[in-house]
């Protein structure tokens, strides 16, 4: 096997209608995180796990049923509950993931979450630095997987 490595960075935003606090308890609790942070609908899903705290673990794993998982796995390195800031309430979460399909490892990540208060809610800045590992360089693909998943996110925030 050819051995390579595609580094990208990812940088997205959402301006949400919703207060700092509200956006970072869908993150770090448990019961709401496993509500919006999941696959298609039509994938097979293991239950989610959630240990929110500095060194605790996130995973999340389904795929189509009779295929390999998906499977992410996190660590929280920095871990920052909403504050006051100079520009009102912040918060900020920063951890890093792999994401394997079965045995194989596709990527590697830093991610960090940041809210900020804005005239309307909050926004959302979201980056993250991957490792594409071994020719699985499929940006496009993982940009509009994480897109999904801030739609899920904000499906579910509507909905509360």
């Amino acid at each position: 096997m050819t051995r390579s490595m595609t580094p990208h960075t990812m940088r997205l935003t959402r301006d949400l209608t919703f207060p700092v606090e509200t956006v970072f308890k869908a993150w770090s609790d448990p019961v709401a995180k496993a509500q919006w942070f999941t696959g298609p609908p039509d994938w097979e899903s293991d239950p989610h796990a959630l240990d929110f705290r500095v060194g605790g673990h996130e995973r999340s794993s389904g795929g189509p049923k009779g295929q390999p998982r998906h499977i992410m796995s996190a660590v929280f390195h920095d871990i920052v509950p909403p504050e006051d800031g100079p520009q009102g309430r912040v918060a900020r979460i920063i951890s890093s993931f792999t994401m394997h399909v079965g045995d194989t490892l596709l990527t590697a990540s830093l991610l960090t979450l940041e809210f900020s208060t804005t005239a309307t809610g909050s926004r959302l800045s979201l980056t993250e630095q991957l490792a594409f590992l071994d020719g699985c360089d499929h940006i496009a693909g993982r940009e509009a997987g994480t897109n999904a998943l801030l739609d899920m996110l904000e499906a579910w925030l509507n909905k509360q």
